[in-house]
């Protein structure tokens, strides 16, 4: 196979210069390791050496239908190897990826079409009934349509394209500044904005993770993230170290995860909270087979202490946890290795309550609300600066000036470093709740309440109060069998746990879930919006 395969990038105007770009990547671990299998979906895998040369096929085709260098592509696709296929195509031919999420309804889908001002658009054909509600839009804009994944009536099929194209792929110049993607945010406060993520972030963010997160070439690494935002990076990292990542087969199925470990020998897995959550639950129903199991990673939304510790308890796995976010390419801001865990569930509770140590791709300042440095220790917002930092937000000048100064980036993140460096997240800034006039940080807040033993769930939020200005909230979700306990045996389970403005003042059951985005973070501004409409509130 690798006599066959194309070393495109080694010769005239393609050679390796000053600096590697993600494309690099992809062909040296094509050429390196060309039998070594790269992904893992359902009963489908694909070497490293075959991504290469499908990516090489793929690039030729679309530059042959016109597709230029800083041109937006968009993407629409349950998960599947074709996504990071053509994901590498666009690396290697300097086209501007646009994840479009499949869970976006008709507005959210519209919006990312005209904002991204996308040129083409590959879609599944799984995803095309889904997509005619925007089709207009395309039309309108012109967009080309390129499908394939089974029967679709577009104008353009993605296989004839590559058997028709025979011109040799010659790459064209880009460098470490050129955009490489728009990554639209999960939407948690509002209409998705589109991070403009370059070439050398995007490099960044995949060669400095492996390092923090501790994986080898021999890894087996199961994440069941979806490929529509910006995590769709850390299905990337093996391309700077050649290891094999196991993908969801179309949406993440819970019911069949165990016995996906126990057949593809993973070894390192990434989940949400939630996610580990249900997994103690299935797990304590059957005694399922993690033998091969190394790591759990767990990241995306904060974890309870508690969680935490019945996660180590049962599975008995070294633990990272990991911050990041959209805005600095996912990046992989912050880690609590598995030494700290270990030393957080024997001697330092309290590292538990932290997300780690800050990374050495970043620089950190804590300041405050007038962007000044804060005395070490003191709480404030976390800003952060490194190659991984967005250019901006796409079409957005006034939100982009809000969020970076100077090359620093405002994460909106409210947080402290101790005198060890540990960076404790103790909340959103958008989500502080000022209850007469006092900060109250809704984590610290679930954190006490998710302690309880009736407790399944919780998110807390801000409502309006005509003395307080805002009183604390909190939605709960009961465990099966505790339906008897009442909100105010919860709210004298946190009076000595919690300052008194802390102590929640409107406490809600719900046997539903809270509203969540593809990610599994909840929505906190719907599930205010639902307290805000129980019939028992009142400001």
């Amino acid at each position: 196979m690798a006599s066959v395969m194309s070393r495109s990038g080694l010769s005239g105007n393609n050679r390796a210069t000053k600096i590697s770009l993600p494309r690099d990547l992809v062909r040296r671990t094509g050429l390196n390791n060309p039998l070594k299998t790269a992904y893992i979906c359902g009963d489908n895998k694909k070497s490293w050496g075959e991504m290469h040369s499908r990516s090489d096929q793929i690039a030729g085709a679309l530059i042959a239908l016109g597709l230029k260098v800083g041109d937006p592509i968009g993407q629409m696709a349950p998960e599947c190897i074709d996504v990071y296929e053509q994901f590498f195509a666009f690396m290697k031919m300097g086209a501007v990826r646009v994840g479009v999420n499949r869970r976006f309804v008709k507005a959210e889908l519209q919006h990312v079409i005209q904002d991204s001002s996308m040129k083409f658009f590959l879609v599944h054909a799984e995803c095309e009934e889904q997509l005619s509600c925007a089709a207009d839009v395309c039309k309108e804009q012109g967009v080309v349509m390129i499908g394939y994944g089974g029967d679709h009536s577009y104008q353009y099929d993605l296989d004839t394209l590559i058997a028709e194209n025979q011109a040799p792929l010659v790459l064209p110049e880009i460098s470490g500044e050129d955009t490489m993607m728009y990554s639209y945010t999960s939407g948690t406060t509002g209409v998705p904005k589109g991070a403009i993520l370059t070439q050398k972030a995007v490099l960044t963010s995949i060669l400095h993770p492996l390092a923090e997160f501790g994986f080898c070439r021999d890894d087996i690494f199961y994440l069941p993230t979806g490929n529509s935002w910006v995590a769709v990076v850390l299905a990337f990292l093996g391309l700077g170290n050649g290891m094999t990542h196991v993908i969801s087969n179309g949406d993440y199925d819970r019911p069949s995860f165990f016995a996906e470990v126990k057949k593809h020998k993973v070894s390192v897995f990434l989940f949400a909270p939630t996610m580990l959550s249900w997994a103690l639950e299935d797990y304590a129903k059957k005694q399922f087979d993690l033998s091969t199991v190394r790591m759990i990673i767990y990241g995306s939304a904060p974890a309870s202490p508690t969680l935490i510790r019945e996660v180590h308890d049962v599975f008995k796995k070294d633990l990272v946890n990991v911050y990041a976010a959209t805005e600095t390419t996912w990046g992989g801001i912050s880690f609590l290795s598995p030494e700290d865990h270990r030393r957080a569930l024997s001697t330092s509770p309290q590292l538990l309550d932290t997300v780690g140590r800050v990374a050495s791709h970043f620089d950190v300042s804590i300041r405050d609300e007038d962007g000044l440095v804060v005395p070490e220790g003191e709480a404030g917002e976390i800003w952060l600066q490194g190659d991984c930092v967005m250019d901006g937000y796409l079409n957005l000048p006034e939100q982009t000036a809000e969020v970076l100064n100077d090359g620093w980036l405002r994460t909106n993140d409210i947080g402290r470093v101790d005198d060890e460096g540990y960076l404790y997240l103790l909340d959103r800034q958008k989500f502080l709740i000022i209850s007469g006039g006092i900060n109250v940080y809704p984590t610290t807040v679930e954190e006490v309440l998710i302690q309880h033993p009736a407790v399944d769930a919780v998110c807390v939020v801000g409502l309006p109060h005509d003395t307080w200005g805002e009183i604390v909230a909190a939605s709960i979700i009961r465990k099966s069998g505790h339906e008897d306990v009442t909100a105010e045996m919860l709210k004298e389970f946190c009076v000595d746990k919690l300052n008194k403005p802390s102590v929640p003042k409107f406490i809600h059951f719900t046997d539903e879930d809270f509203p969540r985005t593809s990610n599994f973070k909840v929505k906190k501004r719907d599930v205010r919006e639902i307290l805000l409409n129980t019939p028992e509130f009142k400001a």
